[in-house]
């Protein structure tokens, strides 16, 4: 008898898949729960005295010649605290341009801008309502990945001198009477062959999903020769 069930390295890799968008669930959660809103407490800290220091954003993330802490850097520090990354990032974003036609005219506005930026959350409500998104898609997409696994896994084909069964088939087994014809056009690049039953129901088998495949492909060679291809 030839048995085909869940091909293991099949299943490693869609669990794996599955463990990944877990963990990125875990850590969206985090983040939207306690990294970010953290950062948004320190921001709250600190901006009296960023508020109070009127700097352009280059002299906010300028370091000193011997490489030391930037004036960004040294508020926070003095709070015990380091800025953000999107912070930091903000204030790049708000450079004054090269091109001297358009320093005069931007100084302004950027400084404006700056002010703006430290005034404000380092993550928004949306940034916040973003990361609770994706930590539900990600955890359906895990989910998702474990029920295809396990919905798999219970399934059985089997070959046998009396004809067809194994859940993969249904309740009932198949006859080799019962093909009325079979789809071999997949299976040498893919290991997948579709089998049309005299009643018309259809089954696809797939070698890569379920392992023994290829002994059930043989036993259905031997019983149906007829519906196998021609060779030359």
């Amino acid at each position: 008898m030839a048995e085909a069930k869940l091909n293991r390295e099949y299943a490693a890799r869609i669990l794996g898949v599955g463990a990944l968008m877990v963990g990125m669930c875990v850590w969206s959660l985090y983040d939207g729960l306690v990294a970010w809103p953290g950062h948004n407490r320190n921001m709250e800290r600190v901006r009296p005295a960023l508020l109070a220091t009127p700097l352009t954003a280059e002299a906010w993330l300028a370091r000193g010649d011997d490489g030391g802490r930037s004036p960004l850097e040294a508020a926070f520090a003095a709070k015990g605290l380091k800025p953000a990354a999107k912070l930091v990032k903000k204030l790049g974003e708000l450079q004054v341009p090269d091109t001297a036609a358009d320093r005069g005219a931007s100084r302004a506005a950027l400084a404006a801008r700056v002010t703006g930026v430290l005034q404000s959350p380092v993550y928004s409500e949306h940034d916040l309502q973003t990361q609770f998104v994706q930590a539900a898609v990600t955890l359906a997409l895990g989910l998702w990945a474990f029920c295809v696994v396990g919905r798999k896994a219970r399934k059985r084909y089997r070959a046998d001198e009396g004809g067809l069964g194994g859940s993969g088939f249904g309740r009932q087994p198949v006859a080799y009477g019962d093909l009325a014809g079979i789809d071999w056009s997949k299976w040498d690049e893919k290991g997948i062959f579709t089998l049309t039953l005299t009643s018309g129901a259809r089954h696809t088998l797939d070698g890569w999903h379920f392992a023994g495949m290829t002994d059930i492909a043989d036993e259905i060679r031997r019983h149906r020769p007829d519906l196998c291809p021609k060779t030359s």
